[in-house]
């Protein structure tokens, strides 16, 4: 499983989350250390829709590229339009910013 968040606490505190839950969890704020996560396939993406480093279009795009289509992505977002910005983006789940940690965990389990 791979999250992608440019704030590195959350980042580090969904990842420790997920991992406490039994799964494998990567954080990652984009640049190389994304590309490197990509090469590994991750089974699942928890994206944030706004980083300061690249942007969710580029993500999926670069996703989507690599065949890895059919990965599952759940996106996060505080943005108003979110609903309308995940259908846009073709991802599998989505959920508003700030959510409860268990919402998390019924839609990553869902897909994981």
């Amino acid at each position: 499983m791979l999250v992608v968040e440019d704030d590195s606490d959350i980042a580090s505190l969904l990842s420790e989350i997920l991992e406490n839950e039994g799964y494998v969890a990567a954080a990652v704020s984009g640049g190389d250390d994304l590309k490197g996560q990509l090469d590994l396939r991750p089974d699942l993406i928890v994206l944030d829709l706004r980083l300061a480093r690249g942007s969710a279009e580029q993500i999926l795009q670069s996703v989507r590229a690599r065949g890895m289509g059919d990965v599952p992505v759940i996106l996060l977002s505080a943005a108003g339009d979110l609903a309308e910005r995940a259908k846009e983006l073709g991802v599998s789940a989505y959920l508003a910013k700030p959510f409860e940690l268990d919402d998390l965990l019924v839609v990553v389990r869902r897909f994981a």
